[in-house]
């Protein structure tokens, strides 16, 4: 018996195990044996892929994988910091309950849901009344429990601020009476000859100057019989350090200043013909612009009142009554709940020469706006300006919509910051050579409005922020006095807090992203190749309308490549994108190699067009089977039957002869054509898991014409 007949007569005999509905063989062709075949198939001389949904060029390379998160590393740098930093691996346990812990969980929740701690406590309460002893170990037992979740971290100090705050007044008989007073002071100094009105003050046990000027506002004296000034003016308040001449030369010299502008406010204000019109909240009393450098953000309000003390004692020097001025009415109980907050940083200065993984080119800053900001959505920015020094002034921005991807539960938009003086070389061997990395928040792309009674919040997000970016540097979030140098400001101190330390969530994203990509690309068709070209090489916003005239296909076709690409394009109000630019840097390099190999299918086909029914279509019983089993096809010269290798290795020749005989009846569903008619139009192979090849050859020789 030839070996045709032989594997015939295996087929008519052998017992099928699988329909287009179940199949006692598992799914199998995720595994790197496949993935093999399939690669040397795609690469074997004279022969080219037919079939587009078995393309599996793209096969990303991974060499580590964390055992708690089940992350994947394609670089030994990332791998080596994910190390002892996962958020899966258990750091702590409850002394209460046993219950282990992640960086990420919440000590204060796990408390208030313990009960073993409220069993603890309630006994403790219990003897309290009749044993103190009992009640100081018990206080001992809850700091200890305290600490045991709180870690020590490094101190950030403010830098930049800038707020708008507003005094509500209108309880008092004369709501603008401080203003009325700043415009007594204004009448009392003549600025034409002295120019500002200086004088000092004591603030935190330091002598401040404190400047007083005015300008003109824009805005329309009101319409009322007790307002009689024909001009209404902005004032103007400035502080800085006792040994400067000016505020302008403390602000050079980056010294610590703050800055006021008071302006006036009253229900339906308005403006000078010829101004802008502005809204009005019904506010009567004092809207105040604040910005300022290194005070503590709450610290404010204070020194605008302490400022305005020291104002009021430079009135009656030339009036016999002056109108006097309220420092109380700035307190900050009274504060405007629509007071908010545009700009807000915090900062640590590490030794020079210890961010390289900050600012290097795969570095933490440098990886956050490509993997995070979409090609067009929303806002990204990164800059890198090395031009006065290494580092000298590099930032990643992402706005509100992409925070929470960085952090959990992050909302704010953000600007990362690594940099240095302006004049690098006039601060050489001194404390400010040494860079600053900070984090500051970004009003103008936030989504939504920061008020000040959120500050907590906002310092909450910026520490944790600034902390994560140490941590995936390889930089102590601990007070280290050999990494962190101290400044004027900056103190290498720590402080108790619980703060969201997590594992470089980075390599994660880019991974997830990796998946997306290999996962999608591997099955793009025409359509989908084309369109993402388009949106690689366009470099504005698209519509799905654009795209389709762009390409030459019905809108429908590109809606549904859409939803084909969904894990890597963004389509939303009408606007089509690549989904981050890392996503856009990757698939740049994929487009080639699969436009290229799907391009080959196509000519594969037009030239196989009389054997088209045996390669089945992208949706039916064969094509399943050959997706199943890693089942690829590549076409022959001449009359041959066209290669088919199996992928799928079974662990004996009985099983891969039943498994060939599957192939052939879902084929044969396909085509209507005779379960002989298979052998005529394919040549297969099978490699066993022991290596053994089943490949039966010429047993189609012998039939002649099909039955």
């Amino acid at each position: 018996m030839t070996d045709s007949d032989h594997f015939f007569k295996q087929l008519d005999e052998a017992e099928a195990v699988t329909d287009d509905q179940t199949d006692s063989i598992e799914t199998s062709v995720e595994q790197t044996e496949a993935d093999a075949l399939r690669a040397d198939a795609d690469t074997a001389p004279n022969s080219t892929t037919s079939t587009e949904s078995r393309r599996r060029t793209v096969n990303p390379r991974y060499i580590a994988r964390c055992r708690f998160c089940r992350c994947k590393f394609k670089q030994h740098r990332l791998a080596v910091r994910h190390e002892g930093r996962c958020d899966t691996e258990a750091v702590s346990q409850c002394r209460y309950c046993r219950e282990t812990h992640t960086r990420d969980d919440d000590s204060a929740h796990h408390l208030k849901t313990c009960e073993a701690h409220q069993r603890a406590e309630k006994r403790l309460e219990e003897q309290g009344n009749s044993d103190a002893t009992d009640t100081d170990e018990a206080t001992e037992a809850a700091g200890s429990d305290d600490e045991h979740f709180a870690r020590t971290f490094i101190n950030p100090q403010p830098h930049e601020s800038h707020a708008y705050l507003k005094w509500d007044c209108e309880h008092l008989d004369n709501p603008l009476r401080s203003y009325f007073g700043l415009r007594s002071l204004q009448g009392e100094h003549d600025f034409e000859q002295h120019g500002w009105l200086r004088t000092t003050t004591e603030i935190d046990g330091s002598d401040w100057n404190v400047a007083f000027a005015f300008k003109d506002s824009g805005f329309a004296p009101r319409k009322t019989d007790n307002f009689e000034l024909e001009e209404v003016k902005e004032y103007r308040i400035y502080v800085f350090p006792k040994g400067y001449d000016s505020y302008a030369d403390a602000k050079s010299e980056a010294r610590k200043r703050a800055y006021f502008c008071i302006s006036p406010r009253w229900p339906d204000m308005e403006t000078k013909e010829g101004n802008k019109e502005m809204s009005s909240t019904g506010l009567e009393g004092y809207n105040v612009q604040v910005e300022g450098s290194y005070w503590d953000f709450e610290q404010y309000p204070t020194v605008l009142r302490q400022s305005l003390d020291a104002l009021a004692t430079r009135q009656g020097f030339r009036f016999n009554s002056p109108t006097p001025i309220h420092p109380a009415d700035f307190d900050e109980d009274r504060l405007h709940s629509s007071s908010n907050i545009v700009d807000a940083e915090l900062y640590v200065r590490v030794l020079l020469g210890e961010t390289g993984e900050v600012i290097a080119y795969d570095g933490t800053l440098h990886e956050i706006s490509p993997l995070l900001a979409g090609d067009r959505e929303g806002y990204t920015k990164s800059v890198r300006d090395d031009r006065e020094c290494p580092g000298h002034y590099h930032t990643a921005t992402i706005d509100s919509r992409r925070a929470g991807e960085l952090v959990g539960r992050h909302e704010l938009a953000k600007e990362f910051k690594h940099y240095h003086m302006r004049n690098p070389d006039a601060v050489e061997g001194t404390a400010l050579e040494n860079p600053k990395i900070g984090i500051s928040f970004q009003h103008s792309i936030h989504d939504g409005t920061v008020y000040w009674s959120d500050l907590d919040t906002l310092i909450t997000e910026l520490d944790e922020a600034l902390l994560n970016v140490l941590n995936w540097s390889s930089i102590p979030t601990r007070p280290d006095g050999q990494m962190f140098v101290a400044d004027d400001y900056f103190e290498v101190t720590g402080s108790r807090r619980w703060r969201k330390i997590l594992p470089d969530s980075l390599p994660r994203i880019e991974t997830k992203q990796d998946d997306q990509i290999f996962g999608t690309a591997t099955q793009m068709n025409e359509t989908d190749t084309e369109l993402v070209e388009t949106l690689l090489t366009d470099g504005g916003e698209t519509s799905p309308k654009e795209l389709a005239q762009s390409i030459g296909v019905h809108l429908d076709t590109v809606y549904r490549a859409l939803k084909r690409l969904s894990p890597l394009v963004d389509h939303t109000y009408g606007e089509v994108q690549i989904g981050s630019k890392y996503i856009a840097q990757e698939l740049t390099g994929y487009i080639d190699s699969v436009s290229n190999s799907i391009k080959s299918g196509l000519e594969n086909a037009l030239d196989g067009l009389t054997r088209a029914e045996a390669h089945g279509g992208d949706d039916d019983p064969w094509s399943r089977w050959l997706d199943r089993y890693g089942g690829e096809i590549s076409r022959t010269e001449g009359a041959d039957p066209d290669k088919l290798n199996v992928g799928f290795q079974p662990d004996s020749l009985a099983e891969a002869r039943r498994l060939l005989r599957s192939g052939a009846s879902q084929w044969s569903k396909v085509t209507d054509e005779k379960l002989r008619q298979f052998a005529f139009e394919f040549a297969p192979k099978i490699t066993l898991v022991d290596g053994r090849v089943y490949e039966p050859r010429h047993f189609a020789d012998a039939l002649g014409t099909p039955g």
